[in-house]
C-alpha cells in the first residue's frame, strides 16, 4: 500500500525526468542519478506538545527541532516509461530507508558536532565554521531538498479570519530545487523554490509535477478497471 510520501517522491522523480527531457540544453545519459535530501522528524510524538509537559523532568521531550536527513536518489529516464514504475521504485527505496538508521545517525552526528565543536571552531587565531561547512557540503552534493509536514486536520481561524491554506519554504540554500509540502484540512499544498539560473522556467517544472501526478492516477485507474 502506497502512502503519501511514496506518491510524493514518485511524482517528483517522474516530473524531474519529464522536465529535463523537455528543457535540458544538453543530451542527458539514461539513468542519470539525481540525489535529494529529505528532512525526517525524529520526535517520538508528533504534533504540538504542551509546554508544561516539556518542562517536566524526564518527560522524554526536548525543546527545539529534532530532525535527521536521508539521501533519496532518483534517476532520469526518457519518456515512454510506465509512470507507476516510478511509484514502485519510490516505495521500495523509502521502505528501505525507513528501516535504516540513516536519519538517526545524521541527527546524532550533527548534534555531536554542535555540542563538542560548536558552530565555529577556533584554530590558532581564526574561527573555522566546521558545523556550517559540514551542512554546506551535504547540501552542495545534492540537487534538491524535500520535506512533508502533517498540518492541522481541521480548519481554524486567526482573529476571526479563516485560514484557507498553510505554506512554508526556506531560502538561501545551495540547492537547485527546494520543495516543502504541508497538509491542512485534508489538502496538501507544495511550495517549490528554484535557483533561477539553473531552472529558468519554474512554472514549467510545477506543470511537469502536476502532469506526473495525473499520469500516475490515470495508469492506476486503468489497472483498477481491468
Amino acid at each position: 500500500m502506497q502512502k503519501i510520501n511514496d506518491v510524493l517522491f514518485g511524482l517528483i522523480s517522474l516530473g524531474l525526468s519529464r522536465y529535463l527531457e523537455d528543457h535540458s540544453t544538453k543530451p542527458l545519459k539514461e539513468g542519470l542519478r539525481i540525489t535529494g535530501a529529505a528532512m525526517v522528524n525524529l520526535r517520538p510524538s508528533s504534533g504540538l506538545q504542551e509546554t508544561t509537559e516539556l518542562m517536566k523532568n524526564k518527560s522524554g521531550s526536548r525543546w527545539g527541532n529534532k530532525f535527521g536527513m536521508m539521501l533519496l536518489p532518483t534517476y532520469y529516464h526518457k519518456g515512454g516509461s510506465d509512470p507507476l514504475q516510478y511509484l514502485k521504485k519510490a516505495k521500495t527505496m523509502i521502505d528501505r530507508k525507513k528501516l535504516s538508521l540513516e536519519a538517526y545517525f545524521s541527527y546524532k552526528i550533527g548534534y555531536f558536532v554542535m555540542k563538542v565543536l560548536g558552530a565555529k571552531v577556533k584554530l590558532t587565531v581564526l574561527f573555522f565554521p566546521f558545523a556550517s561547512l559540514l551542512n554546506y557540503k551535504i547540501i552542495c552534493n545534492t540537487t534538491f531538498t524535500i520535506s512533508n509536514v502533517v498540518g492541522p486536520k481541521e480548519e481554524f481561524m486567526i482573529a476571526g479570519i479563516p485560514v484557507t491554506y498553510i505554506r512554508a519554504t526556506s531560502t538561501s540554500m545551495a540547492h537547485a530545487i527546494t520543495m516543502h509540502m504541508v497538509s491542512y484540512a485534508g489538502k496538501a499544498d507544495m511550495q517549490i523554490l528554484v535557483a533561477k539560473e539553473l531552472i529558468p522556467h519554474p512554472e514549467k517544472l510545477a506543470k511537469c509535477f502536476e502532469d506526473a501526478l495525473l499520469e500516475m492516477k490515470e495508469a492506476a485507474l486503468k489497472i483498477h478497471s481491468n
